[in-house]
């Protein structure tokens, strides 16, 4: 189970985000001018917490950015792994004739079509979990196939190809699982938004009074910074954000030609 961090919409966190910053900048200034109404800039020290507030936010971006870079390729040849075990695991039906390759082949088919419905509908928990199930099913039905075939003296040469096949095509399904229950920890993007929004707030107890000028530039800041930070979220999300890994998906499903 993911957490809800996770299975928000990346869309909808920054776009709270951005607003918060920009209350965040009000809110410091209108701290400011409550606390230093004898002055006209805060201490120094505050403006060098403000330095290392920026440089604390950039590494954790950075540092978020990478886990996310790591986990989309991960997905990506998880994704490419997967279709070539289940091509090479059909192919090997081949070995078998009758009545028996025809069994192979319509577990196969069931089997392929859950897993394309399981990376066509990311955001359908109901519909992921229906698509796992059926294929957990199917696969179990080609593993008691394969096996029974096995004990047949006559197709010792062909369960002795289709077993390590097999064997890849469910541990691939396995470490698939594994993969996309690793996402970026919430700690770590809790960290950042925090981060962020601080500097939000030192930077406008620094600033004090904002003129209208001053707002462009701390608009187009924060817009950038959000889009940055969205970007960061949406690559560990490849199969359901905007920056997705669709090779290996199409190649799935052009693999329904060979029934």
């Amino acid at each position: 189970m993911t957490s809800w961090l996770d299975r928000t919409d990346a869309i909808l966190m920054c776009s709270v985000l951005f607003i918060t910053m920009l209350l965040m900048v009000i809110a410091g200034s209108r701290a400011a001018r409550l606390w230093n109404k004898n002055k006209e800039e805060p201490q120094q020290g505050v403006k060098n917490m403000l330095t290392v507030l920026y440089a604390l936010s950039g590494f954790i971006l950075a540092f978020t950015f990478g886990m996310s870079g790591t986990r989309y390729e991960k997905i990506r040849e998880i994704i490419i792994e997967e279709n070539n075990t289940i091509g090479t695991a059909m192919h090997r039906s081949d070995l078998y004739s009758g009545d028996v390759r025809d069994s192979f082949r319509a577990d196969f088919k069931t089997y392929l079509e859950a897993i394309i419905v399981y990376y066509s509908n990311p955001k359908d928990i109901e519909l992921v979990h229906k698509s796992k199930s059926d294929a957990a099913e199917a696969g179990h039905r080609l593993w008691a196939l394969a096996t029974e075939q096995g004990k047949r003296p006559e197709m010792l040469a062909q369960t002795q190809q289709m077993i390590p096949a097999l064997n890849n095509m469910l541990d691939t399904a396995q470490s698939r699982e594994i993969i996309f229950l690793s996402h970026v920890p919430d700690l770590i993007v809790i960290m950042l938004f925090l981060c962020v929004l601080t500097t939000c707030f030192v930077s406008g107890f620094t600033a004090n009074i904002i003129s209208s000028k001053e707002w462009v530039i701390i608009i187009g800041f924060s817009l950038v910074t959000v889009m940055v930070i969205y970007t960061t979220l949406d690559l560990a999300r490849p199969t359901r954000g905007f920056i997705k890994s669709d090779a290996g998906r199409n190649a799935l499903k052009e693999m329904r030609h060979l029934f």
